[in-house]
């Protein structure tokens, strides 16, 4: 059945079909362009650093200061707003916008700090819990120069002769603010040697001793700065186990007799419990290398040493 309209309905009902199909045109004409937007590629020297975190995230800013803890940077997008800081231990590597990167690694300056920064401002820190994080330590190497530790008798009677120094290995982890528990192994030589004349029997006694030391410590190091100042100052201290191993070797010679040599070698052990007590400064060269010079009580008296952080 065919419908008949008017010349005028015609005319309506045809404007309508024009503005209609107008309408739907402009409507997906808007979706399609934005659709297929591409953003523009972030240039190089665009005028802003990338701070790299471990776990992957980008932060784009104007790094401000590295700390010896935190690192510090202003938002791109808020030219005169506040400052924002991220915890050092999160940061991977940080970009900067003349295509200078600084490899950080999670690594901080000095003794751990624990503590969250008192600001509203920071972003992503998280208190942390007092534990021990073995996968963060350092290995330290020493040489330890001046007996300290002796199990020989009247030790001051005998003259020291060549000494192999002390060769001390620990490896230290972070546990709380400012404090770092250490497992130290020494071991090293000890030469003596005395010679005494005696008139009553006229013989001539040429002695010779040789001491073998090894210490095992447990201990904790204590710095006593907490700011981005690479000279650190610390005490040291803690029990162990100390072992001296004595091989001694006396010549006697009779004087009227100068043909007759009597040799008499013994040796002696000794294991029992001792301490380590010692105060220096330890200086970061980089955030990966360090040297430190200390003094006390322990296997030696003076020590030089070095370390390398292992992450």
């Amino acid at each position: 059945m065919k419908v008949f309209l008017p010349s005028k309905y015609k005319f309506l009902f045809f404007v309508f079909l024009l503005l209609m199909s107008v309408s739907i045109n402009r409507v997906y004409g808007q979706t399609d362009s934005s659709s297929v937007q591409i953003p523009h590629p972030i240039q190089l020297n665009a005028g802003f650093d990338v701070i790299v975190k471990l776990n992957g995230d980008l932060v784009y800013g104007l790094v401000k200061e590295v700390g010896p803890y935190y690192i510090s940077y202003q938002r791109t997008d808020i030219p005169d707003g506040p400052i924002y800081t991220i915890p050092r231990n999160e940061v991977y590597v940080i970009s900067y916008r003349n295509q200078v990167k600084d490899y950080i690694n999670g690594r901080t300056i000095g003794p751990a700090i624990q503590d969250s920064i008192p600001n509203d401002k920071t972003e992503n820190i998280s208190k942390k819990k007092e534990s021990i994080n073995f996968e963060n330590g350092d290995l330290h190497l020493g040489l330890g120069f001046l007996r300290s530790f002796s199990k020989v008798k009247n030790v001051n009677n005998y003259s020291s002769s060549v000494t192999f120094p002390v060769v001390s290995i620990a490896y230290e982890v972070p546990y709380k603010k400012n404090l770092q528990l250490g497992l130290l192994i020494g071991f090293g030589t000890h030469k003596f040697s005395d010679q005494n004349y005696s008139t009553y029997d006229s013989t001539n006694n040429n002695i010779k001793l040789t001491e073998n030391i090894f210490g095992l410590y447990v201990y904790g190091r204590y710095y006593f700065l907490n700011g981005s100042s690479r000279l650190q100052p610390y005490i040291l201290a803690g029990p162990g186990i100390t072992s001296s191993n004595i091989h001694s070797e006396n010549k006697i010679s009779f004087t009227n007799d100068n043909s007759q040599i009597i040799l008499v070698k013994s040796g002696a052990r000794s294991t029992g419990l001792g301490i380590i007590a010692r105060a220096g400064a330890q200086y970061f060269v980089t955030n990966q290398f360090q040297v430190s010079l200390d003094a006390g009580v322990g296997l030696s008296v003076i020590k030089l040493g070095v370390s390398f952080a292992l992450k």
